[in-house]
């Protein structure tokens, strides 16, 4: 009898627990749901087009960071969004607004990343579209990198041993600036790059993490951020730049001020000075640890490499002739073909979910199966 009750109960955890792809799954679908809303809400609104990334990325934001500051930092979203996206749900019976509730997931390249998180960090560049005019480099690298530096700031040693203590016990480590963060830092600027090209958020990410390298991550992330680093073969060049970006950031001297680290002028953190002397090493020592990572993952642009671009360039134009011809074909179609294009999309969508016929299936085997454990026993 109780092994019977022990392989009952293995075949109900069994049947509950997702694997990490189906995971990944859903949250596209709903992502891809979420956008398709918004979509509608802006020509409901008469909302102009170029409103709809900026609504996404602040809606999924809004599911972990809705502070005073980020307020600034992101902007906001119309006050009967988030009502709209639940009727949308409630009526169609899908979950569009369980993208403010994702945090860790698993890529289906073994990658971990902060779902909210880089939403957040793709809210921050989008809101100003300059990196020199907006809180860009606040919401991500250089807010974490700050966050390190908090860590340490009362750690006393010499440089290089700060960056090793910072180094052995916060960065890329869960409860510091972990790899989460530092792959959703990393890979937000470079899946809002790729907007344009594709249909929507989930066809991004689908393209972006189907490679291990991710079309050589920290390469790209550096081109679209640290143009100035492009190119550089010693880690001397990475540290003086990314140290002279982070410095002179108004918002991170902001930040620093508020955090105890920079006296405050007349207008108070909104005038800061230099940061104190006390914290002048652990200042470098934070921002040299980013560094370093970034220069040891970083790899020239070679001509074989150039080659190499060229080709997944090539490769990349390839697929958007290939959507693009989609769409066409999509919009000439016919009534039926449509409909048989939205079952495909819904069989697309629940890849990875239940189907009421399967747990149908699945109790009526569990069912016999206890009648059947009576009779016997």
């Amino acid at each position: 009898m109780k092994i019977l009750k022990i392989f009952l109960f293995i075949l109900l955890n069994f049947y509950f627990i997702q694997s990490e792809d189906e995971i990944f799954n859903n949250v596209l679908a709903d992502l891809e749901d979420l956008e398709s809303y918004i979509k509608e809400y802006i020509t409901e609104k008469s909302y102009t087009e170029s409103s709809l990334t900026h609504l996404i990325v602040c809606y999924i934001r809004l599911g972990a960071y809705k502070s005073n500051e980020w307020t600034i930092a992101g902007g906001q979203i119309p006050n009967d969004l988030a009502e709209y996206i639940s009727s949308k749900d409630e009526e169609n019976e899908t979950t569009a607004k369980k993208t403010q509730k994702y945090r860790e997931i698993i890529t289906p390249n073994g990658d971990k990343i902060d779902f909210v998180h880089m939403f957040a960090v793709m809210n921050g560049i989008e809101s100003g579209n300059s990196y020199s005019t907006n809180f860009a480099h606040l919401v991500g690298w250089g807010g974490d990198t700050e966050q390190l530096l908090e860590d340490i700031m009362n750690q006393n040693g010499d440089l290089e041993s700060l960056i090793e203590f910072a180094k052995n016990n916060y960065f890329r480590i869960k409860g510091g600036f972990d790899e989460n963060d530092l792959i959703s830092d990393l890979d937000g600027p470079i899946i809002l790059s790729y907007k344009n090209d594709y249909n929507n958020f989930a066809d991004i990410m689908r393209y972006y993490y189907a490679t291990k390298d991710n079309r050589n991550r920290v390469n790209k992330f550096i081109q679209l951020t640290f143009p100035g680093l492009v190119n550089k073969i010693d880690k001397e060049s990475f540290r003086n730049e990314l140290y002279k970006i982070y410095t002179s950031d108004y918002y991170i001297r902001i930040l620093e001020c508020k955090k105890g680290m920079r006296d405050s002028g007349f207008l108070g953190c909104y005038i800061p000075s230099g940061i104190k002397e006390q914290y002048t090493l652990q200042q470098k020592a934070a921002v040299y640890v980013v560094s370093d990572y970034l220069f040891e993952n970083y790899k020239t642009i070679s001509e074989e490499e150039d080659k190499e671009e060229k080709i997944v360039k090539e490769e990349d134009e390839e697929d958007k002739k290939e959507n693009q011809n989609e769409n066409e074909e999509y919009k000439d179609d016919n009534e039926e073909k449509n409909k048989t294009e939205e079952e495909l999309k819904n069989n697309d969508k629940n890849m990875g979910k239940t189907t009421s016929y399967d747990k149908f299936l699945y109790f009526n085997f569990i069912y016999l199966f206890l009648i059947f454990e009576y009779f016997i026993y």
